[in-house]
C-alpha cells in the first residue's frame, strides 16, 4: 500500500449515509481503506479481496449465499483475507459485535432507510475522488514542507506552516510528549489536555512502525469538550523523536489534516536528522579534544586552553576536575547514550563541563565554579545516576582533585581512575569516591608500582593468604573483622555471626601459621597496613607474592 491514506473513519464521515452507527471494533477506525466491495448472493461472497477492503453486507442476503452462514462467519472469513471493516444493513447480532471488537474491525450499521448498493457506490466514488485529491495535495505539501526542512526552518517553522494550511492549532512535542512549540495563541486552552495524553502518545509510537516517508497518524480524545488531538510521530533511526500534532474538532481533523500532519512529521525528521548529524560531529570532535586533555596529547597548552574556552570551560577563571564513571551495565552500546544523557543534564543546569567516552568509561572535565567542591560532587553524582538509570546495577564514579590549568588535567584524570578502581574494589558498585578522601590508600597507590610493597605484603601475610587459599580458613577475613572491632573477640564473633570460641581458635591459627604475635603493637600495625595494601596491590602481584611464599 502506498500514497495518502484513507481510513475507515474517513469513509464513515465522507461517504456513508447520515445515521450510520459504529457498533463494534472502534479501535480499528484508523485502519487504511484501499477499496469497497459488496456481498454477492453467489459464491464467492466477495470479488477478489487483496487486502484493505471495506465490505458492504445486507444481513438478510447472507443466507441466500449459504444457509449455514451468518454475519459473524462472513466477518471472520473477510478478516482472514485482509478486509478492514464491514458496513451492515439489517439486524446485527451480539456475537458479531463482540467479534468486531476482537478483530479490531470496525462494524458500522447503516440506517434502515439506506440502500446498500447506493452506500457501496458512494464509498467507491469517495475513495477514488479522495485518492486523486489527496495525491495532488500530498505533492504540494511534500514540496513546501521539504523546502522548509532543507532551508533550516526546523520543527518550529514546519509546525507554523502546518497551522497556516490547516487553520488548526499545530504543535511540536518532544519524545516525552512535552510541548516544545505551538503555532497558535490557544496553547493555554490545550496544553494541559495534551500533556494528559502524552503517555498514550508514547505507548502508541513505541508499538507502531514509523516509516520515514509515510509516518502514521492517529487521533486521541482530549478532556476539553469537542476537541481531539491528531498526532504523527517524527521518524528517527531509533524509532521516533517526537510528534507533530493538530488540535481541533472531530470534523476539522479531516483527510487534509491527516495528510498534512504526516508530511510535516516526515519533514521534521529530515531537519532533525541533519541536526543530529551536526551534533554527532560536534560530539565526536569534542570527545577527541577531551581525550587529548586526559592523555596530554594536545598540540600546545595555549591552543588547548583557547579551544576549551570556545567549548565553555575557562581554565583561567576557575579550577577543574576530572571524573570517570564505569559500571557492569555500561557497555559499548550504552556508554554513548549515558554520555549524551549526562551532557544534557549538565547543560540544563548551566554547569560548564565536557563529557566523552574514553577507555571504556564515561569521562568528564567539570569546572569547579566558585571553588565549591561539594557542588561539583553533586553534579558528578547526577551524571552517575543518569548513567545508572534503567541500566541494571548502579555505576560507580571516581573523582580527581580540582586542578588549575590544562597541564594538570591529566593528573586529575589519573586520580579519578585510581579513585574509581579503588572505590569499586573496596566499596563495590554504586558509589562516588573522591581521590581526596582515599586517605592512606593515596599513599599506597603511589607505592603500588614498587616491588617493596609486594615484598612487604608477602613477608607479612603471605603465609596466611596461602593458608586461606589452600584450606578456606578465612584467616584474613577474620583478621580484618578483628581490627574493625578494635581487637574484641566477642564483637568479632558477633560481626561474623560465629561463636566466640571459633574466633579465638582462628586468632591462634593466625599466630601459628603466620608466626605472629597479635599482642605486639608493631605486628598489629603491619597487619592492618597489609589489609589496606591488599586493596591497591594488583591481583597478579598478590598471586606472585603468595606463590613465591607458598
Amino acid at each position: 500500500m502506498s500514497g495518502p491514506a484513507i481510513t475507515v473513519k474517513d469513509v464513515w464521515r465522507g461517504a456513508l449515509p447520515s445515521g450510520t452507527e459504529l457498533i463494534g471494533g472502534g479501535a480499528g477506525l484508523e485502519r487504511r481503506v484501499e477499496w469497497a466491495c459488496a456481498l454477492r448472493t453467489r459464491p464467492p461472497a466477495f470479488e477478489a479481496v487483496k487486502g484493505g477492503e471495506m465490505a458492504f453486507v445486507p444481513v438478510s442476503s447472507i443466507r441466500l449465499l449459504d444457509e449455514r452462514l451468518d454475519l459473524a462467519l462472513v466477518m471472520s472469513s473477510f478478516a482472514e483475507k485482509g478486509g478492514v471493516a464491514v458496513a451492515a444493513l439489517g439486524d446485527v447480532s451480539r456475537e458479531s459485535i463482540e467479534l468486531a471488537d476482537r478483530l479490531v474491525m470496525p462494524l458500522l450499521r447503516l440506517p434502515d432507510s439506506a440502500h446498500i448498493s447506493e452506500a457501496h457506490q458512494a464509498s467507491v466514488r469517495f475513495i477514488l475522488d479522495a485518492r486523486t485529491h489527496l495525491h495532488e495535495q500530498a505533492g504540494e505539501l511534500q514540496t513546501a514542507l521539504m523546502q522548509l526542512a532543507l532551508s533550516g526552518a526546523g520543527p518550529v517553522g514546519i509546525v507554523g506552516h502546518l497551522a497556516s494550511i490547516t487553520g488548526l492549532v499545530a504543535l511540536w512535542l518532544d519524545a516525552e510528549g512535552v510541548v516544545r512549540h505551538t503555532a497558535s495563541d490557544e496553547l493555554d486552552l490545550v496544553a494541559g489536555p495534551v500533556v494528559e495524553q502524552a503517555p498514550a502518545l508514547r505507548r502508541w509510537a513505541e508499538t507502531t512502525a514509523v516509516p520515514a516517508a509515510d509516518p502514521p497518524v492517529r487521533e486521541f480524545p482530549l478532556s476539553v469538550s469537542g476537541l481531539r488531538i491528531l498526532a504523527s510521530p517524527i521518524p528517527t533511526r531509533r524509532g521516533f523523536g517526537g510528534f507533530v500534532a493538530l488540535v481541533g474538532g472531530e470534523a476539522q481533523l479531516d483527510q487534509l489534516a491527516r495528510l498534512a500532519a504526516s508530511r510535516a512529521a516526515s519533514a521534521c525528521a529530515i531537519d532533525l536528522d541533519r541536526e543530529r548529524a551536526v551534533l554527532e560531529t560536534q560530539e565526536r570532535l569534542e570527545g577527541e579534544f577531551v581525550a587529548s586533555l586526559l592523555t596530554g596529547s594536545y598540540a600546545s597548552e595555549s591552543a588547548a586552553t583557547e579551544r576549551a574556552a570556545r567549548l565553555g570551560l575557562d581554565f583561567g577563571a576557575a579550577p577543574a576536575l576530572v571524573f570517570a564513571v564505569r559500571g557492569p551495565a555500561l557497555d559499548v552500546a550504552t556508554l554513548d547514550d549515558a554520555a549524551r544523557g549526562g551532557r544534557t543534564l549538565l547543560e540544563r543546569r548551566g554547569v560548564p563541563a565536557l563529557l566523552t567516552v574514553h577507555d571504556h568509561a564515561l569521562c568528564g572535565v567539570l569546572q569547579v565554579s566558585g571553588g565549591d567542591d561539594e557542588a561539583a560532587l553533586r553534579h558528578v553524582e547526577m551524571v552517575r545516576g543518569e548513567a545508572s538509570a534503567g541500566r541494571g546495577p548502579a555505576a560507580a564514579a571516581g573523582v580527581g582533585r580540582a586542578v588549575s590549568g590544562v597541564a594538570a588535567i591529566r593528573s586529575s584524570y589519573r586520580e579519578a581512575e585510581q579513585a574509581l578502581a579503588l572505590g569499586r574494589r573496596v566499596f563495590g558498585e554504586g558509589r562516588t569516591v573522591r581521590f581526596a578522601d582515599l586517605g592512606l590508600h593515596r599513599l599506597l597507590v603511589a607505592m603500588a608500582q614498587h616491588a617493596e610493597l609486594g615484598d612487604f605484603y608477602e613477608e607479612t601475610v603471605g603465609t596466611l593468604v596461602a593458608y586461606d587459599d589452600r584450606t578456606g580458613g578465612e584467616l584474613m577475613r577474620t583478621l580484618e573483622a578483628y581490627f574493625a572491632c578494635h581487637g574484641s573477640p566477642t564483637d568479632t564473633a558477633h560481626r561474623l555471626r560465629l561463636h566466640r570460641n571459633t574466633i579465638l581458635y582462628r586468632l591462634r591459627r593466625i599466630e601459628e601459621v603466620g608466626h605472629l604475635r597479635l599482642d605486639d603493637p608493631s605486628t598489629r600495625l603491619n597487619l592492618q597496613l597489609c589489609l589496606r595494601v591488599r586493596d591497591v596491590l594488583p591481583g597478579a602481584e598478590r598471586r606472585r607474592a603468595v606463590a613465591g611464599r607458598a
